[in-house]
């Protein structure tokens, strides 16, 4: 059969690749958290936030005449809980007329669809977290026909740029509605046009004013967020491999980490495969992101 040229490892990591290129949200903010399943660590992965180090000090002339000694801040980092309790997956089965006549490659036909399904609900956590960020009084609504997107952007940069918060590593996601809005910029066009040919092109808009403006479809249609990618913190994490099952594997790599169990069902002469992860996001610092709303 097609399938038994593949080893679970290989096979595993066939659909991690599939979510790895497929999924954009989660890939924006913190993910190096993944790894293997542990045995006894529980539902719940402790997250560390950015870490902050207090305002700098300034040791004038006076301080040095006088010999002062310096003054220590001190560094904070605290730890986020972000709790595993639902579990993403796909199931299907592989009949005996199916794996023995038509199936011939199992990435394609099997496993890159399964991750397709999973990565549809993979931002599902994150997203929860980000529309539940509020908007600054100083930001306008966006027009429905782009005219202001351009102001409001820069707007959401003057917010964050007064908090203090790190101009690199920041991302501008939209919702399709306010997509279609940016669209109709024109400097965005161009912007849009002269794009590398980057992985990630498909979704990406283009880089302005210090963002990297990216649509996601599973954001609400009105809906758009600057962030810093320190703001939000997305977890997979694969539970362990079943006993019973015939082939299995777990992976982490960039960011993700799944499952894959193969398991023969004498009953229904069928092979059963599933592709499944655990997931999870939190907000690590709301300060670090503001939203934008599509006006109706």
């Amino acid at each position: 059969m097609a399938n038994t040229l593949y080893t679970p490892q290989q096979a595993a990591r066939a659909t991690l690749a599939s979510l790895r290129y497929l999924t954009l949200l989660p890939r924006t903010v913190r993910q190096d958290f993944s790894q293997e399943f542990v045995a006894g660590v529980g539902q719940t992965v402790n997250v560390l936030g950015p870490v902050t180090a207090g305002k700098a000090k300034v040791y004038t002339k006076a301080n040095r005449t006088a010999r002062d000694a310096i003054q220590f801040n001190d560094l904070d980092q605290k730890w986020f809980p972000v709790t595993l309790e639902n579990q993403v997956y796909n199931a299907v089965r592989l009949p005996d007329d199916f794996a023995t006549f038509t199936l011939k490659d199992l990435t394609t036909q099997v496993l890159i669809p399964q991750a397709e399904s999973v990565v549809d609900e993979l931002a599902a956590p994150l997203v929860a977290e980000m529309v539940a960020i509020a908007t600054d009084a100083s930001i306008p609504q966006v027009a429905a026909d782009g005219s202001n997107f351009r102001t409001a952007l820069i707007k959401a940069r003057q917010v964050l740029n007064d908090r203090k918060i790190p101009a690199a590593g920041r991302t501008f996601a939209v919702g399709p509605g306010m997509e279609a809005a940016a669209l109709q910029d024109e400097l965005l066009q161009k912007v849009n046009e002269s794009g590398s040919g980057d992985t990630l092109r498909n979704a990406t808009i283009g880089r302005l004013f210090g963002f990297d403006i990216i649509a996601d479809p599973t954001l609400p249609d009105d809906f758009g967020i600057g962030y810093h990618k320190d703001g939000f913190a997305h977890v997979t994490r694969p539970s362990r491999q079943p006993e019973g099952a015939a082939k299995s594997a777990t992976v982490a790599q960039d960011g993700y980490s799944l499952r894959w169990i193969q398991h023969y069902n004498p009953l229904q002469l069928e092979d059963q495969s599933v592709v499944d992860t655990f997931y999870g996001a939190k907000t690590l610092d709301a300060n670090r992101a503001v939203s934008l709303t599509l006006a109706s």
